[in-house]
């Protein structure tokens, strides 16, 4: 893993140099703007690709990415590899300045690499490998990934036409979102997916008083190996860009899938553990028996960022800037304040390291966003008036505030407890719901 963010790390910083020393000289040209976006583009494609060549199995037990951790010289080399794939057709340039390429590669590709890879740094120590053998544990015979990139020196607060994103404009709530804010808020969403998903595999029952989320915490390397293959789950379809600025996406994973990754993590991790008995003996297959769907799906959604419109046009509820000419009512003092709300989460039993941690900060989270919301409801608008009130004057309204309401931020670090509990904060400026309330007393009044 560190090898990997090491890696990845150098990789960014020379992109980052090489673009900056463009920046540097002055303002980009279109011609420099277009390379340096499909420069972006290509870094994207390529570690989308290699994501998903490390995910493939060599043989049942060990995957690429077991391999190529193996010595620095061997992830240099696949790295080098990697870097040499050729773009599969011309790199396509959108209306909103960004770029697009194709990358592809075959398993028959891959599995030449792995073999000179293999013989250029021999290891006496290593079982010999057959990376033949690749092709009995994947169906897949090509592999293709789209980058995208954006040109270094594009500035979210542009006002040209260009500054928009083509996927979204037209979109109620999307018309004046950057490409920055549509990406960011489609790996949000992405993220909450797989968070989501993880969740669910975590609770597929293995016997009767048993579940996944059980064998997970025996140890922080289960949990990774865990995580790298659910992080390694793609989109089961399209974004979907709803109204109310809110980015929708859908993972899903075969419950066969499932079941043979953790049969192959209990192989690698099962022997020094305290209940290594238990740990090996499991029958992950008994899963079937508790009738889970064949396929496992989850849902994950996210906001368009503050940052993610354009500067000085409106940028939907949350945005300070009024249309010009409109005078709204006075802002009364509470619009000018910020809401806070703790929570606090604490470990499930049994639960330890890292998996506890993460597990006990998302609970303490979902109960402070949860308080946050009671007492953005419970502000009054006058004195016979509340936000919740407020909400059942149209769909609308009730849309905005809940876009308004996915933009709280945690304030400050977690704070744990003696006693093991996470105790986090969050915060929403007032502001915004002041301009969501402002606006509907405008068109009332027209």
């Amino acid at each position: 893993m560190e090898r990997k963010v090491m890696f990845w790390t150098l990789f960014l910083i020379g992109l980052i140099g090489l673009s900056g020393s463009a920046v540097a000289q002055g303002p980009l040209s279109p011609g420099q703007e277009k390379l340096m976006a499909k420069r972006a583009a290509q870094a994207d494609g390529y570690r989308k690709l290699m994501e998903e060549i490390k995910g493939l199995h060599i043989d049942s037990q060990t995957y690429v990415r077991d391999y190529v951790a193996e010595s620095d010289q061997i992830a240099t080399a696949f790295s080098d590899f990697m870097k040499g794939m050729k773009l599969d057709g011309p790199p396509r340039y959108m209306p909103d300045g960004t770029c697009e390429v194709d990358v592809k590669v075959t398993l028959q590709q891959i599995m030449q690499c792995l073999k000179r890879i293999n013989l250029d740094y021999p290891d006496p120590k290593r079982t010999r490998m057959s990376f033949d053998q690749m092709g009995q544990y994947t169906k897949k015979t090509v592999f293709t990934v789209t980058g995208v990139g954006l040109p270094p020196g594009q500035k979210a607060e542009s006002a040209a036409p260009k500054g928009v994103s083509y996927k979204t404009a037209g979109i109620p709530g999307w018309e004046n979102v950057t490409p920055q804010g549509r990406l960011l808020a489609e790996r949000g969403a992405l993220t909450d997916a797989r968070r989501n998903l993880a969740e669910t595999v975590k609770g597929l029952k293995v016997s009767g008083n048993t579940l996944v989320r059980d064998f997970v915490v025996l140890n922080d390397q289960i949990q990774t190996s865990l995580n790298t293959f659910i992080n390694g789950v793609k989109e089961a379809g399209p974004y979907r860009y709803l109204p109310d600025g809110i980015c929708e996406v859908d993972v899903e994973v075969t419950i066969q899938d499932v079941i043979k990754e953790l049969n192959t993590i209990r192989q690698h991790y099962h022997a020094g553990f305290p209940p290594q008995c238990v740990f090996r003996d499991t029958t992950f297959e008994s899963i079937l028996s508790w009738g889970p769907p064949k396929v496992i799906k989850a849902t994950g959604n996210a906001a368009i960022p503050a940052k993610g419109y354009l500067k000085g046009r409106p940028a939907g509820p949350t945005s300070d800037a009024s249309p010009a000419g409109d005078v709204g009512p006075a802002m009364p003092p509470w619009a000018s304040q910020k809401a806070r709300a703790k929570g606090t989460g604490v470990p499930k039993e049994g639960e330890t390291g890292t998996a506890a941690r993460l597990n006990t900060e998302r609970a303490a989270e979902t109960v402070a966003r949860r308080n946050l919301v009671e007492k953005v409801y419970g502000v009054h608008i006058d004195a016979a008036t509340t936000v919740r009130d407020y909400m059942t004057v149209s769909d609308k309204v009730k849309a905005e505030v809940s876009q308004y309401l996915a933009g709280a931020q945690v304030v400050g670090e977690p704070a744990v407890m003696p006693d093991g509990s996470i105790e986090i904060e969050m915060e929403l400026p007032l502001a915004g719901l002041w301009q969501i309330v402002s606006s509907e007393q405008l068109a009332k009044n027209e």
